[in-house]
């Protein structure tokens, strides 16, 4: 993986995140810089990464994408047909989803859009998970010999 000053460039096959506009949250390739404020992007819809693809090929402002650390070798200007093949023979659409970033893209976009009941199951499985732990250390504790410690533990929280 390239250091973290080298992975900002915008260069030629670089995979950007799309964070304005129509398609904010997809990926998209660089296939050609217009000029120093805007860049041609281009995604094809890929079969297995729908969510993260499916940019048609336009002009993008840098303001609205955020340059990624993943680099697909491709030639300026690439036809969709090239470009589909050279990111599924690279996998760069499934080392994107690899990445910590995407996947807290992805719990961002399950939390935003869970119901209240679902909501309410996920804080009730955290607490019990809690007490368990809990639960646990202070029966440990006791078991060491450490009443006192045991019961702040147990009680406290």
């Amino acid at each position: 993986m390239p250091s973290t000053n080298e992975w900002r460039f915008i260069e030629i096959g670089r995979l950007c995140l799309i964070t304005k506009g129509k398609y904010e949250g997809k990926v998209a390739t660089i296939v050609d810089v217009v000029d120093q404020n805007r860049v041609l992007l281009d995604s094809p819809a890929l079969e297995n990464e729908k969510r993260w693809t499916g940019v048609p090929r336009h002009v993008v402002t840098m303001k609205d994408i955020e340059p990624t650390p993943i680099k697909t070798s491709i030639q300026r200007g690439l036809k969709l047909t090239g470009l589909k093949k050279a990111l599924e023979e690279q996998k760069t659409v499934a080392r994107w989803g690899e990445l910590a970033w995407a996947k807290k893209l992805v719990v961002r976009d399950a939390r935003t859009n869970i119901s209240d009941f679902d909501r309410f199951r996920v804080d009730r499985a955290r607490r019990v998970r809690a007490f368990t732990l809990r639960k646990k250390l202070a029966d440990r504790l006791q078991k060491d010999g450490k009443d006192r410690k045991a019961k702040k533990v147990f009680v406290s929280a």
